[in-house]
């Protein structure tokens, strides 16, 4: 913003020094260009019909979800999900979630589900009983005013869980009773990752820690840049082979050898060309696949580069923050304007792409619109592949099916109101959180 200020000022300056010399607006026009003053974010736009039948590696049964991003490297399989589109169970289980609190885990193992709600409380819950098992509650009465955006993990017995208010903690499964508590004072802005019996985690000022998981003693820490904006959920990581990943707040991604604790290479993901109006970076899960890694955020590109070196492989412009999906050849990118887009991985060439806002209104129903009322985004989210389909639902309270095999629109079906976080599929079925914290179940 400050480039285009000072860039406009020179012009103005010019035009009051020479009254008779004319402004060359194709020069103008070119020189603006160089900074994309006149196309300010790098929006992708086309549909594309696919023009040969893709081979899917074979959907996997998933028994568990341990991780808020399926696994260490963020790789979401390809899982068995049939897909009838019918409603198994709805119940309200704690309070209300924020609009602006989208962001939280929702894991599940066995026939449980582990969640937490904005009040601080976190539940262990019985798919096959329909009974809540037990709920936790940390926090003393002075932290009660304070919205809760909880991270969990889960490792065999034990659920890990950080906070925006700076604790972390575990919590014994069976039981429900907390293990340990710490409090860091300064709120964690990641999901909770996990490596070879070390638990990680990056806050609000853009430090990355590790935990020891028995008690929560910081091990080690390093801290990158970050901004005056402090987002909630600001940061991911993710681990592949000894290699950590993670971002920070004004778009950097760190990549560190963790048998050394040395910082390998370190790379900026904001688009270089463009200058953004987003004042809040935003970044997806950063997808490691191998040597491979794919990550895109709300500056403008979608990067795969290379995991040892840092090295670009291949750039398209589009804007993400959303979980990509991989397989053995393709990559399926749910953009912020509603695109769903299939990439052939290796090389970055597009294969199709589906307007998903031709089946979803852009605008949630019943919102004020007004002169002087902003209208409500429909925010589509939570992309999924299960069983040779993609999902992904919208917070108007849709589920969307498309083919992932030539993005051919297959349905859509109303299964409540305001949906909020990403859902997962375990045990072939699909389970969702809505604002009103409503468990709701799909088989």
């Amino acid at each position: 913003m400050k480039l285009l200020i000072i860039f406009f000022s020179i012009l103005i300056f010019s035009c009051t020094t020479d009254k008779n010399k004319k402004v060359d607006l194709e020069i103008f026009k070119k020189q603006g260009e160089k900074i994309n003053v006149f196309e300010v974010n790098n929006v992708f736009d086309k549909e594309i019909d696919s023009k040969s039948i893709m081979q899917l590696n074979q959907p996997q049964l998933n028994k568990k979800w341990s991780y808020e991003h399926f696994s260490s490297n963020n790789f979401y399989e390809h899982l068995v999900y049939e897909g009838k589109f019918r409603d198994v169970f709805k119940k309200k289980i704690g309070d209300y979630i924020n609009e602006n609190n989208d962001t939280g885990s929702i894991l599940g193992f066995e026939n449980f589900v582990f969640f937490s709600d904005e009040k601080g409380k976190i539940y262990k819950f019985d798919i096959n009983s329909q009974k809540t098992i037990w709920e936790l509650k940390i926090y003393e009465s002075s932290y009660n005013n304070y919205p809760k955006n909880i991270a969990l993990f889960l490792n065999g017995d034990v659920l890990y869980a950080a906070d925006n208010l700076g604790f972390i903690y575990s919590i014994d499964i069976q039981t429900g009773k907390t293990l340990w508590q710490q409090n860091y004072g300064v709120p964690f802005s990641s999901h909770l990752n996990f490596h070879k019996g070390v638990l990680y985690a990056v806050n609000q000022n853009s430090r990355l820690y590790a935990f020891n998981p028995s008690d929560g003693q910081k091990i080690w820490s390093f801290e990158s840049l970050s901004g005056l904006i402090k987002p909630s959920r600001s940061s991911n990581i993710s681990i592949y082979d000894n290699n950590l990943l993670f971002s920070n707040d004004v778009g950097d991604i760190t990549a560190i050898d963790l048998d050394q604790q040395v910082i390998i290479w370190t790379k900026n993901i904001l688009s270089q060309n463009s200058i953004s109006t987003n004042l809040v970076f935003k970044i997806s899960n950063i997808l490691i696949d191998k040597k491979d890694v794919y990550v895109s955020s709300n500056s403008g590109d979608l990067l795969n580069f290379n995991l040892e070196t840092g090295e670009i492989k291949w750039i398209q412009k589009l804007l993400s923050i959303q979980n990509h999906i991989i397989t053995d050849k393709y990559l399926f990118v749910l953009t912020e304007n509603a695109y769903v887009v299939a990439f052939n991985k290796t090389n970055g060439s597009i294969l199709w792409s589906l307007n998903l806002n031709k089946y979803s209104k852009s605008i949630i129903e019943g919102s004020n619109v007004g002169i002087f009322s902003k209208p409500i985004n429909n925010d589509h989210f939570g992309l999924l592949l299960g069983s040779g389909h993609l999902y992904l639902s919208s917070s108007s309270g849709y589920i969307f099916k498309i083919s992932a095999i030539d993005g051919k629109y297959i349905s859509s079906k109303k299964i409540n109101n305001q949906l909020s976080r990403a859902p997962i599929i375990v045990y072939n079925k699909i389970l969702f959180l809505n604002r009103s914290s409503e468990l709701i179940i799909l088989n």
